[in-house]
């Protein structure tokens, strides 16, 4: 726990503590810290993120932290993660879960862009990745493909439908995956989002998370990202009320 919490306390003062250097120019551009594309400027969801926008260039890269507290256990599940482009359009990502202070799994992602059409404010891609326990050896892997759409100037939407498979190296178990997230732009530093994780079962079990979430960019490097859960993914005959931040650097 001690060192959960030292370590958000850093992120945390980061941006404050080199605030009369990174203070943008009276003409404030979005950066890519928490967006879902490089062109259209869709939102990124705060859960179950992006590796990098779709579109990525050669050589982008992120470090980002989510962090969810249980106040009923007061429990911390949270997870530093790099990301970059490996080349335009290519993008990996290393991530590594803990529960409070204790390391508990490797996750390692990759993505690709398929398309980006401005003229329909469409963005589609794919991403997959695998997730091995540190402790069981047992591994799982996720792949779903992305569609991000821009409805309007300040209404967008990013959508997931993919599959996990658990315990690929023992007994395989399928899960459905379906994400949907809207959100609303209330300026160029300030968004506001919706974002509902699902996962169905073989056996037809349902699950989800609901996460109101809102993303406001501290600078043209720096984007923090706030929300409220209720989730059943842990436990699927009991929701639990979480509190969620995402803290985001780029370069």
């Amino acid at each position: 726990m001690h060192t959960a919490l030292v370590f958000w306390l850093h992120l945390a003062v980061i941006p404050l503590s080199f605030a009369s250097e990174i203070m943008p120019a009276p003409g404030f551009a979005e950066p890519d810290a928490a967006h879902s594309d490089r062109v259209l400027k869709i939102p990124e969801p705060m859960v179950y993120d992006l590796v990098r926008p779709l579109g990525v260039r050669q050589g982008d890269m992120e470090i980002n932290a989510l962090g969810d507290y249980n106040p009923y256990t007061g429990d911390i599940n949270w997870a530093p993660e790099l990301e970059y482009g490996l080349a335009d359009d290519l993008a990996i990502e290393i991530e590594l879960p803990f529960e409070n202070a204790s390391h508990e799994r490797y996750k390692v992602a990759i993505q690709h862009t398929l398309a980006v059409d401005i003229a329909q404010g469409v963005a589609n891609g794919w991403q997959a990745f695998v997730d091995i326990n540190k402790h069981t050896k047992a591994m799982s892997a996720d792949a779903t493909y992305i569609h991000a759409q821009k409805w309007a100037d300040q209404w967008s939407s990013l959508s997931m439908l993919g599959m996990r498979v658990h315990h690929i190296n023992r007994s395989a178990q399928v899960d459905y995956l379906l994400n949907n997230t809207v959100f609303y732009d209330v300026s160029s530093r300030l968004t506001l989002g919706l974002e509902l994780n699902q996962e169905v079962s073989a056996g037809g079990t349902w699950r989800y998370r609901l996460t109101p979430q809102m993303h406001y960019d501290v600078s043209q490097y720096y984007t923090v990202q706030m929300g409220a859960a209720w989730s059943t993914l842990e436990h699927p005959d009991k929701t639990q009320r979480l509190w969620s931040m995402r803290l985001i650097r780029v370069f």
